[in-house]
């Protein structure tokens, strides 16, 4: 009986410690019908409540995905996320939690687009263009990486895009997927589990 306690406290504790990966990934999209469109600026960012926490929009909200039919074969509809006519730039951002990937569907007409996964202070850690391709642009997905600076795991902190050929197409996103870094309470959580069963061992309770 006092092997299969042991076993039991070690499961729990294991899969506390292994569990956030698995569900931390909030998708982000805009096809709520309470969402109204507009756009949305610096002073006034839109703020997206997820499980995780807050996530501040910069940017334009786009009622449609602009007719590129390569973005509403791989899932846009309805609500984009969109760069405003100025500046031609919009940002998704976040603070109360890390992320490992981002990965996104993106379209518009024609025009050039950009998108750039930065760290907390403002570092690229990757990016993506995509060159005019007139209105046959592919859609993705594209997922972009954290990565590693020599044995530290990166942060992604933001998603910056914009059409850099500045003639005012649509560059939109959509269908948002961020895969959450766990958090260090979730894994020390799952480290109690275990150290409990070492205690109540050395203690000769178990």
């Amino acid at each position: 009986m006092k092997k299969k306690l042991i076993v039991f406290c070690m499961a729990v504790g294991l899969s506390l410690t292994l569990a956030a990966p698995s569900f931390a990934v909030p998708t982000l999209d805009l096809n709520a019908d309470s969402l109204a469109t507009g756009t949305y600026t610096s002073g006034s960012p839109l703020i997206i409540s997820t499980a995780f926490g807050s996530v501040s929009f910069v940017g334009e909200i786009n009622s449609t995905p602009g007719g590129d039919d390569e973005f509403i074969a791989a899932g846009a509809s309805g609500n984009t996320f969109d760069v405003p006519s100025t500046p031609n730039d919009a940002e998704l951002s976040w603070s109360n939690f890390e992320v490992r990937s981002a990965e996104f569907i993106y379209g518009g007409n024609a025009g050039n687009i950009t998108i750039e996964a930065r760290d907390i202070n403002g570092n690229v850690l990757d990016s993506f263009s995509q060159s005019d391709t007139g209105f046959q642009q592919p859609a993705g997905p594209i997922t972009l990486y954290a990565g590693y600076t020599g044995a530290v795991e990166n942060s992604i902190r933001s998603l910056w895009w914009t059409d850099t050929s500045s003639t005012n197409e649509m560059a939109a996103l959509d269908n948002i997927t961020l895969s959450i870094i766990p958090a260090p309470g979730a894994i020390l959580l799952g480290s109690i589990g275990v150290g409990f069963v070492g205690w109540l061992r050395r203690r000769r309770t178990l």
